[in-house]
């Protein structure tokens, strides 16, 4: 088991993080034990081809073996092999969008390697194993997502129910091996038969979240499974006590007829966790099943780390490694056989040691699966616009009104109602959209609509007669890059009106004429105002574009600010870049900061440190000559002293030669 635990630590270390999930091997939408609890989608339809080779060791240290005509047992050390193949056809289909059916079909075959140590080779062959169909699994899923707006939580459940027709093909002993004699099932094997008529049904709870919708740039889906099964199995052998005459010869006696309905509890387990990357998805997979009625090796247990392609044409090819996490003891399954060798042995003796329903812990197993979703198809861009209708009346009368319907912020053209009736319909691009209405004499009106793909939303407006008020509208944006900002709009009129624009920057006030002072204001920004004159029945357009605020320790460099050749001058082309460095120090009225000049390695020390300060002061005077108080600056010079490249190039040179402003307080 510490050597389980030494792979098990590296094999997570490796394979952190993890997978797309379709499909399992029970057919549903999952990993491959374990299931998610999103569903595949309403009429999509997935179906998948799954194989797994199985690989576990039987090691006995003292196996007491009677050869032929020999009087006396050779104690033996040897080691059998079992070998498990599997084969699943699984189906699953949205029968609606929370809810998918699942079905399963399954074909097993199980062999038994013999080590056929001297003398054990005289009287065995090396194989005996059995091939054919297994079981029949019917299931049924529901799931949701209580967090629809980001889909970073879905909760659902599950059921299933499966069936087999009893079966006679079970593994027999070919000759007496040690353990059993000749035509006796051994059922010490962790699959020793293809079915023992056995029913099942289970249920359990599915948890399933996505990381990258609450740490976006994490890309990683985990999944929680806890469940309830219960199974039936009969199962029938005839049991005997073998003995040894004084000639070596052996024989059966004390027949027994053996058989018992055993019924089986146990509690599933499993989480999983997918990383898709750009090529493949990763996946991690831990599972458990716990048999509740039994004393010894109750628990089956595996780790299974793999990896899933897919492409989009929705084929999807799984590859993974099983490793077997529990023990597995041959005393504790063989149906109470050895226990019967020194005498009685009760039904409870023999239920506790009956075979398990799905099969004991294997020591290693392979899978691959090849499987196709509809769901998974690139169908290429779909559909990305919807309508927004309406009608425009009158507030009082409800009489039609001719408007012109805008859309501030979005590329699309403005459009007018029917004089009419006051109807408007418009094609526009999914999201979050505000819409503006005027019609002269009215008062503006305006709305947010949030609009999907392919949806039709009504939005209907009523204005009213504007009597001796006129409005204010706009926008505010962001200096740098004109990014929209939602901003707290107030007029200082005699009652001050506040608003806040909308995401998208827009605002539209109406307030009485005369001239009043609008100003704007978002955290972390300068805020700005601006006298308007507001004139009854009309619209006045203010639009507001707001600086960032200058923090403590902030530093501005720039190293396109130029003189002439050593020399302290200012070109000309340095004026542009200092103007704005005015207007930013304009915009923070109390921000005081340090000019600090720098220059290459070029010359002197002494004459390098000297120009740096000289052209610090030339841009000192021109702020203050631009009407920046000098109060507010201080002027440094490094000269050569501060490089932030080597200088070894002309290109890195002139990166040094610049000039850096700091501010020291705002």
């Amino acid at each position: 088991m510490k050597s389980r635990g030494f792979i098990l630590l590296v094999t997570l270390l490796l394979v952190t993080g993890s997978a797309f999930s379709l499909p399992s091997v029970m057919g549903f939408r999952g990993v491959s034990r374990v299931l998610d609890a999103r569903t595949i989608g309403e009429n999509e339809m997935a179906f998948a081809l799954i194989g797994r080779y199985w690989s576990s060791a039987d090691k006995y240290d003292d196996l007491h073996y009677r050869a032929r005509s020999t009087t006396s047992d050779s104690i033996l050390s040897v080691e059998d092999s079992e070998h498990l193949a599997e084969g699943f056809f699984a189906l699953d289909y949205g029968l609606m969008s929370f809810v998918e059916l699942a079905a399963r079909i399954s074909y097993i075959g199980t062999y038994y390697e013999f080590d056929l140590t001297p003398p054990r080779n005289q009287t065995i062959g090396q194989w005996d194993g059995i091939h054919g169909m297994g079981d029949v699994l019917l299931g049924l899923k529901a799931g949701f997502t209580p967090t629809p707006s980001s889909e970073v939580l879905w909760l659902g459940v599950g059921n299933w129910f499966s069936f087999a027709p009893r079966s006679n093909n079970t593994v027999e002993c070919e000759e007496y091996d040690g353990r059993y004699a000749g035509g006796t099932p051994m059922y010490s094997m962790r699959r020793p038969s293809l079915s023992t008529g056995h029913t099942s049904i289970g249920f359990g709870g599915l948890i399933s979240t996505d990381m990258a919708n609450i740490w976006p740039g994490t890309p990683i889906r985990a999944h929680i499974n806890v469940g309830y099964s219960m199974y039936k199995q009969t199962i029938s052998m005839e049991d005997y006590v073998l003995e040894f005459d004084s000639t070596g010869g052996r024989s059966r006696t004390n027949l027994a007829d053996v058989s018992l309905l055993i019924k089986e509890n146990a509690l599933d387990l499993g989480f999983a966790i997918e990383f898709p990357t750009k090529f493949a998805v990763l996946f991690t997979e831990f599972s458990l099943k716990k048999y509740l009625d039994r004393d010894n090796y109750s628990t089956v247990s595996y780790f299974t780390p793999g990896i899933r392609v897919f492409s989009g044409g929705g084929v999807i090819m799984d590859f993974s490694f099983n490793m077997g996490l529990t023990d597995f003891n041959p005393e504790y399954f063989d149906f109470g056989h050895g226990l019967y060798q020194s005498g009685t042995v009760s039904t409870e003796e023999r239920e506790q040691r009956a075979p398990l329903p799905e099969g004991g812990t294997q020591d290693w197993g392979v899978s691959m699966s090849i499987a196709f979703s509809s769901d998974l198809i690139d169908k290429g861009p779909g559909v990305t616009t919807g309508t927004v209708s309406g009608m425009i009346t009158e507030f009082e009368t409800g009489e039609p009104v001719e408007a012109e319907i805008s859309f501030p912020g979005i590329p699309v053209q403005s459009v007018n109602s029917d004089p009419e009736t006051g109807f408007y319909s418009v094609t526009l691009p999914e999201g979050s959209i505000p819409v503006t209405v005027s019609a002269e004499g009215y008062n503006a009106a305006s709305a947010t609509v949030v609009l999907e793909a392919d949806q039709d939303v009504v939005v209907d407006f009523s204005l009213e007669v504007r009597a001796g008020q006129g409005q204010v509208a706009g926008t505010v944006t962001e200096f740098e890059n004109s990014d929209p900002l939602q901003a707290t709009i107030t007029i200082d009129t005699e009652e001050p009106i506040t608003i806040e624009s909308s995401a998208a920057g827009v605002f539209q006030i109406d307030a009485p004429e005369g001239t009043w002072t609008v100003t704007a204001e978002v955290d972390g920004y300068v805020s700005r105002s601006q006298p308007v004159v507001i004139t009854a029945d009309e619209t006045t357009i203010v639009d507001f574009v707001l600086r960032p605020a200058l923090e403590t320790g902030q530093v501005l460099s720039f190293d396109n600010i130029y003189f002439d050749s050593g020399s302290s001058t200012l070109k000309p082309e340095s004026y542009y870049i200092l103007d704005n460095v005015v207007e930013i120090l304009e915009a923070n009225a109390n921000a005081r900061v340090q000019v600090a000049g720098h220059t290459d390695s070029d010359g002197s020390s002494s004459y390098n440190q000297t120009l740096s300060e000289q052209r610090a002061a030339s841009v000192f005077t021109y702020l203050v000559q631009r009407g920046i108080s000098a109060s507010r600056l201080t002027t440094l010079g490094f000269g050569e002293a501060q490089p932030v490249v080597p200088n070894t190039s002309a290109s890195n040179k002139a990166m040094n030669r610049r000039i850096e402003f700091t501010v020291l307080s705002n």
